[in-house]
């Protein structure tokens, strides 16, 4: 079997066909196989080949026994995989991690956590309180390799009352890994997180009226700490904690209203972009695709996908159009002849889609839940639409709690020496 791999480009071209999770298994051959996959070389050109989405995170939050909701209250993630019948939940899928977490985001096959209950410690001042802190994980579920980072402080809560009323301002996340590198000076495998935050300020315009304004939080794994940015982004709309995405140095949040906030990590600048098409259509997710931001937007009988090139001339482009009624036609089949009567007889631009909607969208594949809670998704380069098997009722957590889309990937996370890691033994 070693002479398999006295010609490399024979052995790459044939191994990088195979889906990580055969290589996960591949690698246990011989010393030799192992050594030969777990290259990094190999390991870049194999996450070329396979960029569309394996996975989804439905992430949900569950009732506490009093019947509502909070910070603490069991948070776990329904993994859907899409190239098997897989479906699993947290408790399974994240056990290799010291405590349950809650998933953040998902980038080139490597996770983004945070610790479930934050670590409180008691603040000494005139008003008592606690400060609440969290601990946030980066791992690969698919080698079992973590790594954590210094607690970070998120708020506290007075003393005498329930602890998860958080008083002060909440971070919103957003992860990104590079397995290439940041930049060509450094092309060792990295991360950064963003955290955005909201406080309210006197309006530049009018001293008597309060404006939103949002700070920028930074940690980055080449310097292992964080950092906050001079940068601050005036705007009055809110953040949506369903929709966070990274492309590149650039992250993205979705607001409730029709924009978005966007920081370049790079040269830490922020912008507040409108987005396409008519505020009255529903923006339902944002995606990643061929290196560019994608925005999907959705009306009872129509998709569309959105493409931003330029950041800074932001003119969206549509780059691809679903009509709903022609494509439950050509899928009836598979998707069932209960929808299209529903279609024929809806108003073209009622919103919101509440036959079909976007889940996420990430290089070129669309992931769409029909109801009553099926889930599909839907290659434009290969027209081909597929089926997904769940075991959860997923249907009513979609509009209230993130679906990210995952890659499965052998990549090591390889931080330096000395810091917090654990693998499988």
């Amino acid at each position: 079997m070693s002479d398999f791999f006295q010609n490399s480009d024979v052995a790459t071209e044939i191994l990088s066909r195979l889906s990580t999770k055969d290589l996960l298994s591949a690698r246990c051959v011989s010393k030799a196989w192992n050594s030969f996959i777990s290259h990094p070389a190999f390991l870049r050109i194999h996450s070329q080949c396979w960029t569309c989405p394996s996975a989804l995170f439905f992430v949900i939050r569950e009732m506490n026994g009093a019947g509502y909701r909070s910070f603490f209250h069991l948070k776990k993630a329904i993994y859907i995989g899409l190239h098997d019948s897989s479906s699993e939940v947290q408790n399974t899928l994240f056990r290799f991690l010291p405590e349950r977490v809650v998933l953040i985001a998902s980038s080139n096959g490597i996770l983004c956590c945070h610790s479930m209950v934050p670590y409180a410690t008691i603040k000494k001042s005139p008003d008592a309180c606690l400060e609440l802190s969290i601990v946030i994980y980066v791992c690969n579920p698919v080698t079992k390799e973590w790594v954590d980072l210094e607690p970070i402080r998120i708020g506290d809560s007075l003393l005498g009352f329930e602890a998860t009323r958080i008083s002060n301002t909440t971070l919103f996340f957003g992860f990104a890994f590079y397995p290439n590198g940041f930049s060509a000076n450094n092309t060792k495998p990295c991360f950064k997180l963003v955290g955005i935050q909201n406080s309210n300020e006197l309006s530049k315009s009018n001293p008597n009226e309060l404006s939103n304004s949002y700070s920028f939080l930074i940690y980055s794994s080449m310097t292992k700490v964080w950092k906050t940015s001079e940068e601050v982004c005036y705007c009055n709309y809110k953040i949506d904690q369903k929709h966070a995405i990274s492309v590149g140095h650039m992250f993205h949040w979705l607001t409730m209203s029709h924009y978005i906030i966007t920081f370049d990590v790079e040269k830490e600048l922020s912008a507040v972009i409108k987005l396409p098409g008519p505020e009255t259509a529903g923006v339902e997710c944002l995606g990643n695709s061929e290196g560019y931001l994608h925005c999907v937007t959705a009306t009872l009988t129509k998709f569309q996908v959105w493409i931003l090139k330029d950041y800074c001339k932001p003119e969206w482009m549509l780059k691809h159009k679903l009509n709903l009624v022609e494509f439950c036609r050509e899928h009836a089949q598979l998707l069932g002849h209960h929808l299209l009567p529903q279609l024929e007889t809806c108003e073209p631009e009622t919103v919101p889609s509440a036959y079909m909607e976007p889940l996420a969208f990430h290089e070129e594949v669309l992931c769409m839940l029909v109801k009553p809670g099926k889930v599909f998704s839907y290659s434009f380069k290969t027209r081909k639409l597929s089926s997904h098997y769940t075991a959860f009722a997923v249907d009513g957590y979609v509009r209230r709690y993130p679906v990210i889309p995952h890659s499965d990937s052998l990549t090591s996370i390889n931080v330096a020496e000395g810091d917090q890691i654990s693998g499988p033994s």
